[in-house]
């Protein structure tokens, strides 16, 4: 019975252990959820080349970069846009301004999830933004 309740109380410490590193865990993620989470429910539109500043790279490259990965693809007009399997999910959207009295031209921007998923996708692939790089 004694070295039952040893056994017991070596596992008790051992999980007690556990727990206080899980919650040093924690609280580091919750900044990062909570930034997450603010991201998520702006509705500010980003346009490429800001993104593209994250990986170091002109918007050119980025976009060639996103054509090559299969995301999206270049109009005649000039305008990126996303293939059909991320259209509809909400990662961009388009405005429309006028240059000259009779002619316009469409912009593609960047939702925040649109920006999340972009970092999510080039991180597989072992694209990671500037500051997370290690020097």
């Amino acid at each position: 019975a004694q070295n039952a309740m040893d056994s017991l109380k070596e596992r008790c410490r051992f999980l007690g252990g556990q727990v206080v590193e899980q919650q040093k865990v924690i609280e580091e993620l919750q900044p990062k959820a909570s930034y997450y989470d603010k991201i998520l429910q702006s509705k500010d539109l980003i346009t490429t080349t800001v993104i593209a500043k994250d990986y170091g790279m002109s918007a050119q490259v980025f976009n060639d970069l996103l054509h090559f990965l299969g995301i999206q693809y270049k109009l005649k007009s000039g305008t990126w846009v996303l293939y059909q399997k991320y259209a509809d999910c909400g990662y961009t959207k388009s405005k429309t301004y006028q240059y000259d009295e009779d002619k316009t031209t469409v912009h593609t921007y960047w939702t925040q999830s649109g920006r999340i998923f972009l970092y999510n996708y080039l991180k597989k692939y072992g694209y990671l933004p500037v500051c997370e790089r290690q020097s």
